[in-house]
């Protein structure tokens, strides 16, 4: 494998269902500190799925900093967030049973090459369709699918090729899967093209890799919480302080924050969890 920047952080992560937030897992997060050339199986986009808009919005404008835009006139229900001019994020109301959880919930895609193959073999592997291939206009082709085990994840056709695409932000930065079964996830999410490291000192843990370049990892969920796998993506941000002191103005808990490290993870005012991790301005 070829060298790649990264750094390592030892998380105590406390994640007991969407809702609370009460058990503790030791588990390693590794974020790349460098963009790849190619985004193949990496989360390039994110959406929100929230049951109060509103709220999400002024909770992500203000503490981000980022600005809010209609999808389109004709389609006001889906919003955009962008980061500097660029668009990072999208928010769309969802009522929270359709979410499976009380609160929103951030569903993370990763860029792939060809949406319904990735589908197919998401399929034929026992996954579950949530939303088939569809058009979505700004970027190519998406779906969405739970995994079997539970947890949700898109597929995005980014298109690279596509100057029209290539305004997107660079922002999000790495994705952890929380998982009942880390062997079993991690075999399930070879079907995409994606080999496995094992984490150094954990049988339980597991880096994805493709195209030589780290993409997301795999740790245990512990037994003590609700048995049910889930993502959670991080972001990356310039100030971290400055973005959790502005999230817990506005409502946000922080899950947890390793103490010297430049690594935190959110619960926001609505309950969808959000990783952050600060990087070097480009």
């Amino acid at each position: 494998m070829k060298p790649i920047s990264t750094y390592c952080l030892a998380v105590l992560f406390p994640l007991l269902s969407f809702n609370s937030f009460t058990s503790l897992a030791e588990t390693q997060v590794t974020t790349p500190a460098s963009v790849e050339q190619s985004s193949q199986g990496k989360v390039v986009w994110a959406d929100l799925y929230t049951g109060n808009v509103q709220k999400s919005l002024d909770f992500y404008t203000t503490t981000f900093g980022w600005s809010v835009k209609d999808f389109t006139e004709q389609n006001s229900r889906y919003h955009l967030l962008y980061d500097d001019g660029q668009p990072i994020a999208g928010v769309i109301e969802r009522p929270a049973q359709d979410n499976k959880s009380e609160n929103a919930l951030w569903i993370g895609s990763v860029a792939t090459s060809n949406v319904q193959q990735s589908v197919d073999d998401a399929v034929a592997h026992n996954a579950s369709i949530i939303f088939p291939p569809h058009d979505f206009a700004l970027y190519g082709t998406r779906a969405v699918i739970a995994d079997p085990q539970g947890a949700i994840i898109a597929f995005l056709d980014l298109d690279e090729n596509n100057t029209a695409h290539q305004g997107i932000a660079k922002k999000w930065d790495w994705a952890q899967l929380f998982s009942v079964n880390p062997q079993q996830a991690a075999e399930f999410y070879k079907n995409f093209g994606y080999s496995t490291e094992q984490v150094a000192n954990s049988q339980d843990s597991f880096y994805l890799v493709k195209q030589q370049a780290l993409r997301a990892s795999i740790v245990k969920l512990p037994a003590s919480v609700e048995q049910r796998d889930k993502w959670v993506n991080f972001v990356a941000v310039t100030d971290l302080a400055s973005v959790l002191a502005k999230a817990t103005a506005q409502g946000a808990t922080i899950v947890y924050q390793p103490k010297g490290e430049l690594l935190a993870i959110i619960s926001d005012p609505n309950g969808a969890i959000l990783g952050i991790t600060e990087q070097e301005a480009k």
